[in-house]
């Protein structure tokens, strides 16, 4: 099963586009799954992350991380 992470970076915040999808193979959970996209860049605000029918949704500006 796929873990998605979708998220945004804090100068593009307010701009109302589209989030930047980051896919995880290889079952990651939720946490796992946002523990690595902050890895890969600190300032990464995760908004969303989708595994399989379930959507974990984190708030702006802040985010889930």
């Amino acid at each position: 099963m796929t873990t998605t992470t979708y998220c945004t970076f804090p100068d593009l915040l307010t701009d109302g586009g589209r989030l930047a999808p980051t896919v995880w193979e290889g079952g990651a959970t939720h946490a796992e799954a946002l523990a690595a996209t902050l890895s890969l860049d600190a300032e990464a605000i995760v908004l969303r992350i989708v595994r399989g029918s379930e959507v974990v949704r984190g708030l702006a500006p802040g985010g889930l991380g």
